[in-house]
């Protein structure tokens, strides 16, 4: 049995790598950029205007100006214009190539249909124009290496003309929870049968962690069909096993996969809950036998599987940690380091937290209504209201 620490060390020494791909900006919300991306334009692209209104290129000598062009937005003009001339523009419209300004509409009076007068003299060359590459310019990185990217950065990308990025692979994961008494949602419960709420959670804990469940299956606790299922399983870059990882007499996982002739990096943890957490590499592929109690799998999957995906995609995997003040005390103690569930606050200057009254494994209400996990070290006297604790913030919707 080893530490906390020891064990997120073998795992983070774990060299494994599944590559990147190059996908469309379109399918690009959640990925991660695995290289800078330049831009491919300038943006705008061209000088456009700012406003409806009308382009000159100079002061018209006595504020009047003859309207010799109109160019809506998508259309353009190869005209020049002279002196004493203006093109009526609208918000977008591309402008002339030698217009210098924009007067807006509202600083104008219509002559006839052919002339305007300039309200005020107040003309400033520039005004009310966007500068080809006032965003960006061409050849110019717009999104940085290692961004998770969000609706604004697709916009930003499409902007720029690049029509395929270069982003790390999502994790492909199998998951595979074992126990006689598991049912999926469609199946009708029965008296001795529970839903496998741990097979879920964990497909919804992937899919937040920028990865993909892309195989899921209950397995009954028989060696045959576990070792089937685990085989299956190999197709995926990464296993999640869920229960029969202890020692009763229907944990069948870990005699399976030293059967099959897995090597494994370590079995059992001094931490509460999730104590028979295993593991090590099945045909070079990482596998994770999680406990199969839902706070257990949790848990672990916090701590553990959560930093190693992390790491595969490059993000930090330092979590978010916080002191807060007990406002309840902790009477239990531990030989294992705990994490127990809690929920915390801030009120004026500091966090408080305090930790919820029922602690079992297997109490789903209770890992519900948390936000956080206070962290308990191992041999740990009692902690008294007001003692100061170490939290790890968990994150919205997990």
């Amino acid at each position: 049995m080893i530490s906390v620490k020891q064990a997120l060390s073998v795992i983070r020494k774990l060299k494994y790598n599944i590559g990147t791909e190059y996908i469309i900006p379109e399918k690009a919300l959640g990925r991660i950029a695995s290289e800078n991306i330049i831009s491919k334009t300038d943006n705008p692209p061209f000088n456009m205007s700012a406003m409806d209104g009308y382009a000159v290129c100079n002061k018209s000598s006595n504020n009047t100006y003859k309207v010799v062009d109109e160019i809506f937005a998508g259309n353009k003009s190869n005209r020049r214009v002279f002196k004493n001339e203006a093109v009526r523009v609208y918000t977008g419209s591309k402008l002339p190539v030698n217009t210098r300004t924009v007067i807006i509409q509202e600083n104008t009076k219509v002559i006839n249909n052919n002339f305007i007068l300039l309200k005020n003299n107040n003309l400033k060359k520039g005004e009310y124009i966007r500068k080809k590459g006032l965003d960006f310019e061409k050849n110019k990185t717009v999104v940085k290496k290692g961004k998770i990217l969000s609706a604004r950065d697709i916009a930003l990308i499409i902007s720029a003309n690049c029509k395929r990025i270069k982003v790390y692979k999502k994790p492909k994961i199998s998951i595979l929870s074992t126990g006689n008494e598991l049912l999926l949602t469609k199946k009708k419960q029965k008296d001795s049968n529970i839903y496998a709420s741990s097979l879920y959670m964990l497909e919804a804990l992937i899919n937040l962690s920028y990865s993909e469940c892309n195989y899921k299956t209950i397995v009954k606790d028989e060696k045959n069909k576990i070792k089937k299922e685990i085989k299956k399983a190999i197709k995926s870059d990464i296993i999640i096993t869920t229960g029969g990882v202890s020692e009763g007499k229907k944990d069948l996982i870990r005699s399976c996969l030293i059967e099959l002739g897995y090597k494994e990096k370590f079995w059992k943890i001094m931490m509460r809950p999730g104590k028979p957490l295993l593991f090590g590499t099945f045909k070079n592929k990482p596998i994770f036998s999680l406990p199969g109690n839902p706070v257990s799998t949790y848990v672990c999957f916090f701590i553990f599987v959560l930093p190693f995906l992390k790491k595969l995609l490059r993000l930090n995997t330092i979590s978010d940690n916080k002191k807060a003040k007990l406002i309840n005390s902790i009477p239990s103690i531990s030989k294992r380091e705990s994490y127990l569930r809690g929920f915390y606050f801030k009120y004026k200057n500091e966090y408080l937290v305090k930790c919820l009254s029922d602690q079992d494994s297997s109490l789903l209400k209770m890992l519900a209504i948390s936000n956080c996990l206070i962290k308990i070290p191992a041999k740990s006297i009692k902690y008294s209201k007001n003692k100061l604790v170490e939290i790890i913030s968990l994150p919205n919707l997990f």
